[in-house]
């Protein structure tokens, strides 16, 4: 199951280098992982237009080693230009810079899976944040498969949306958010598992 997941840094996962914690963060991501196959890419969007790479790094280096492959991409100034994290056996290092054009970060979410989904082949898309003005936006790409919102702090007045989870704020509540997703996944895939039993159970009667 191929697995994008967009998500906000500052005020979303910046407590984790910050405050030296994200155990139940990186557990989440975890287990995102293993129910995607290990198919899953994280890209870092920012509407800010101060130079993140350095803080990015921080955070990466601080989080567990066999998680860093995740990590694909940084989107900066809301949707302007995506930055590719290269991995080799040297590590993790900045490659090739697209320049986008976005005014927002859903036009970063969809001028930049022109390069990374070009072909529609994901199978569900995650986008979190903490603000509902410039994070809730990205919950409207035009993708063709499943897609979920995690929406941390800043939650008043926000009318129920199809498939947005509203959270309490930071790293802890995108965590929290990602594990409930893993709970619907593992729910549907339950689900799935009974319904072939039965079939199998009604063919072997006829």
């Amino acid at each position: 199951m191929k697995t994008i997941l967009y998500i906000d840094y500052n005020n979303t996962i910046e407590d984790i280098y910050l405050k030296k914690r994200g155990r139940k963060y990186f557990n989440a991501i975890a287990r995102l992982a293993h129910l995607s196959d290990g198919d899953l890419s994280i890209y870092v969007i920012t509407k800010a237009n101060i130079k993140l790479e350095e803080d990015l790094f921080d955070f990466l280096y601080f989080s567990p080693e066999n998680q860093h492959q995740y990590y694909k991409g940084l989107i900066k100034n809301g949707g302007e230009t995506f930055t590719i994290i290269d991995h080799d056996e040297r590590g993790m290092r900045l490659g090739k810079t697209f320049y986008l054009g976005g005014k927002n970060k859903l036009d970063g979410v969809e001028l930049s899976r022109k390069i990374i989904d070009k072909n529609n082949e994901a199978n569900l898309y995650i986008f979190a944040g903490d603000d509902k003005d410039d994070d809730l936006p990205m919950i409207n790409a035009m993708v063709k498969t499943k897609k979920y919102m995690i929406l941390a702090n800043n939650r008043k007045f926000i009318p129920k949306i199809e498939n947005v989870i509203k959270t309490t704020k930071h790293s802890y509540g995108i965590a929290t958010g990602i594990e409930k997703i893993c709970d619907e996944i593992e729910q549907c895939r339950h689900n799935n598992q009974q319904d072939d039993s039965k079939q199998n159970d009604q063919q072997n009667e006829i």
